[in-house]
């Protein structure tokens, strides 16, 4: 026979190691639990943090495609018909842009020779015209085209104060003639004026009449120069 006192103290100890371990377990499996929930916040946030990148990427992506769009629209639009007539590619809009760049920059070349070829023309022309033994003497060329007139005035001083537009288009506003551009070259020691013209009827204009003007002006403008320069030269 077991002694009762002893069998009781035994239960008793093994009941508190039994709630001590269950208490373990508790705990174990609370905090087991709290990992688990932590581990599956952290996932949560990934996934979202990269759905939003997702989003933004997109976002960014089809903005970009808007505005590349847009952009060759814009570069379509500025290319004559003969160029993209059934190119419907970007690559192939954007060939033939530059196709169309290194046409133009040929043509301006060959427009930059014939502006030389008469810009000499028209100086021989004046030059024909004007009594050279006076290197002040002013000329007026005055040539007809469609739709306007080409005034070409040759001075003899290379000064920007021997020319006087406003006394130019004073002339020209009497005459009701409209000025589309005005550009000035230096040649063999004179300046040619070139003004070209806007006429709704050249034929209602005397060039003969507008010419000597306009020569009067010009011829003033000279004689007011050498009186200066005469002036100045006493003065010395």
């Amino acid at each position: 026979m077991f002694p009762f006192n002893d069998s009781s103290h035994d239960i008793d100890n093994y009941q508190i190691h039994l709630q001590n371990l269950f208490s373990y377990q508790l705990i174990s499996s609370q905090e087991g639990g709290s990992s688990e929930n932590l581990n599956t916040n952290n996932k949560i946030d990934e996934t979202t943090q990269n759905e939003e990148k997702k989003i933004m990427h997109r976002d960014v992506e089809r903005e970009r495609r808007k505005q590349m769009a847009s952009l060759l629209t814009n570069l379509r639009s500025l290319l004559p018909l003969e160029f993209i007539k059934g190119r419907r590619s970007r690559v192939d809009i954007v060939d033939e842009a530059v196709n169309y760049i290194e046409y133009l920059r040929g043509k301006i070349n060959e427009l930059h020779l014939k502006r030389d070829a008469i810009v000499k023309r028209l100086h021989l022309e004046s030059s024909s015209s004007c009594n050279n033994d006076i290197p002040s003497t002013s000329c007026v060329v005055i040539k007809q085209y469609s739709g306007g007139l080409e005034i070409v005035i040759s001075n003899g001083i290379i000064s920007e104060q021997n020319f006087q537009l406003s006394g130019v288009m004073r002339v020209l506003i009497e005459q009701s003639i409209e000025i589309e551009t005005c550009s000035s070259t230096k040649l063999n020691e004179r300046m040619l004026y070139t003004i070209q013209t806007k006429v709704d009827d050249s034929t209602k204009i005397d060039l003969h009449e507008l010419k000597q003007r306009l020569y009067q002006v010009q011829l003033s403008l000279s004689l007011m120069g050498y009186t200066s320069r005469g002036q100045d030269a006493n003065i010395l």
